[in-house]
């Protein structure tokens, strides 16, 4: 793969994209795709991306809680817990209390270190839905969950973020 952000690797990005699903070890390219540009891309292209592809207008609840559910499963227990705690202090900074969350959305403890797969699932989707700017962030500072998504999702997003860069490329 060329290096990120030039040209030939936005190239190679896109062909990899147009080629759809593929086998196994395919799929480890395409979270590494996903991984190097939310490395590197602009901040403010990430949480575009975030905000733009993955919009409940664009992926609606039924399909997007699921996939973070999912996703949730399959990252590391302290990553869970990681996110958890961002969701729930961003929240808590917009005058939700932990423990009215618990309540809301049936979480199984408003305590970020025994957060399961569901409750990060909840959180990330009553977010995404009520405060897109906690869910922006979160999931631009988190790409490990991101990266979880189904192929399809994390391509749109990667999509959108190559788009972005393309764009502004053309622009100079």
């Amino acid at each position: 793969m060329p290096q990120w952000g030039n040209q030939d690797y936005k190239s190679a990005v896109f062909e990899q994209l147009a080629k759809g699903s593929g086998s196994d070890a395919q799929e480890t390219d395409h979270f590494e795709h996903f991984s190097n540009f939310s490395a590197g891309a602009p901040r403010r292209d990430v949480e575009a991306g975030v905000g733009e592809a993955l919009h409940p207008e664009a992926v609606s609840p039924d399909q997007m809680e699921p996939q973070l559910r999912d996703a949730a499963s399959k990252i590391q227990p302290q990553e869970r817990s990681e996110i958890a705690k961002d969701l729930l202090d961003e929240l808590q900074q917009r005058g939700l209390a932990p423990s009215w969350l618990q309540k809301m959305l049936g979480l199984g403890s408003s305590d970020p270190r025994q957060a399961s797969a569901d409750d990060v699932a909840k959180l990330a989707e009553y977010s995404r839905q009520n405060h897109p700017e906690v869910f922006k962030r979160i999931m631009a500072d988190k790409p490990f969950l991101v990266r979880w998504l189904s192929k399809p999702l994390v391509a749109a997003l990667v999509g959108v973020i190559a788009g972005k860069l393309m764009n502004r490329a053309y622009d100079h």
